[in-house]
């Protein structure tokens, strides 16, 4: 649900310390358009043309060990990370702390209609915080 009322294409929930995956939520409109993509980087055959490439099976390993390695490089400069945010012609990714114990990743397509601003996407985890905090100590 928070997935949606983000306009969100995924929401993937980590564990503060070990950033290993908790949860992960995908819109029903991603996952069916990745289901049409047939590999071929093609997609005007298909019904849902906003998918350009299948969702990789290992892309939140992938993105928790590339965290990880940049937390490692903040506490080397004696920074402390708190969250970012990553964005092209293609995406927004926005990674913030969420609970006392987790870290929220909020990703974005830019064909989202209408286009999702990354204040409003800080806004909305700001304000689920609360609401999580009772069942995600």
């Amino acid at each position: 649900n928070f997935c949606q009322l983000c306009s969100a294409d995924e929401v993937v929930l980590f564990e503060r310390a070990t950033f290993l995956v908790i949860s992960h939520a995908t819109n029903k409109d991603l996952l069916a358009a990745a289901a049409l993509d047939d590999g071929d980087g093609d997609t005007t055959n298909n019904n849902k043309p906003t998918a350009t490439t299948t969702l990789d099976a290992h892309r939140f390993e992938k993105i928790s060990n590339i965290v990880k390695q940049f937390k490692l490089s903040c506490g080397k400069a004696q920074s402390q990370f708190q969250g970012m945010q990553v964005s092209n012609s293609r995406f927004q990714a926005i990674l913030d702390a969420f609970t006392a114990n987790t870290y929220i990743m909020v990703i974005s397509s830019a064909n989202t209609t209408p286009k999702v601003q990354p204040a409003a996407t800080l806004w909305n985890i700001q304000h689920a915080r609360a609401h999580f905090e009772r069942f995600i100590p």
